[in-house]
């Protein structure tokens, strides 16, 4: 018995893994050179939709900034949507994060005395924040923890400019394809 599960278990894993080279192929189909795709932070949502990052070479060979997609199943098939401008609602209320988008959203215009932070967004199944913290200290950018309702979050700031933080939470994006947010520091989240 113990071996037909381990079995099933392993075609299940086969499966997914094939439904995810196939939803990478289709969002690598958007990249300028789709066969130099990298893919960063996959995980699945509880309705079987499928996060991530993805980023490819230019047509001068660079490697352009990672952007968030996420492919949503429908009927079998997935419907495919990249992030162009690092804050597209729709990938962030099936990948995790859009509370705290619209919120910022809404507090963005008005002036933030203490600076501006970057959140790190942790949507399900992003791993644990000792592996967010240091990968972000590999790549030579200081972080916080601070723990909000009993839960801990990952910080970087606080900058003076909310232009400061946009261009950090572009940097954090582009070396590491870790989705981030620009928040008023010290407002009420």
């Amino acid at each position: 018995m113990r071996k037909v599960v381990a079995v099933m278990a392993v075609l299940a894993l086969a499966g997914c893994e094939n439904e995810v080279e196939g939803v990478h192929k289709q969002v690598a189909e958007h990249l300028q050179n789709p066969k130099t795709a990298k893919f960063a932070n996959v995980r699945f949502d509880t309705d079987g939709s499928i996060c991530g990052q993805v980023r490819g070479k230019d047509d001068a060979g660079v490697f352009e900034a990672y952007r968030s997609y996420v492919a949503i199943k429908r009927d079998g098939k997935y419907d495919i949507i990249i992030d162009t401008t690092g804050n597209d609602l729709r990938i962030r209320e099936r990948c995790g994060g859009a509370d705290l988008q619209r919120r910022a959203d809404a507090l963005a215009d008005q002036p933030a005395p203490q600076g501006w932070d970057v959140e790190v967004i942790q949507g399900p199944n992003m791993g644990a924040l000792t592996d967010m913290t240091a990968r972000l200290i590999e790549k030579g950018i200081p972080s916080s923890v601070e723990y909000r309702d009993g839960k801990p979050v990952v910080l970087l700031g606080p900058f003076p400019s909310k232009a400061d933080a946009e261009a950090r939470k572009a940097d954090v994006m582009a070396r590491l394809g870790t989705d981030t947010i620009v928040i008023q520091h010290g407002a009420e989240r």
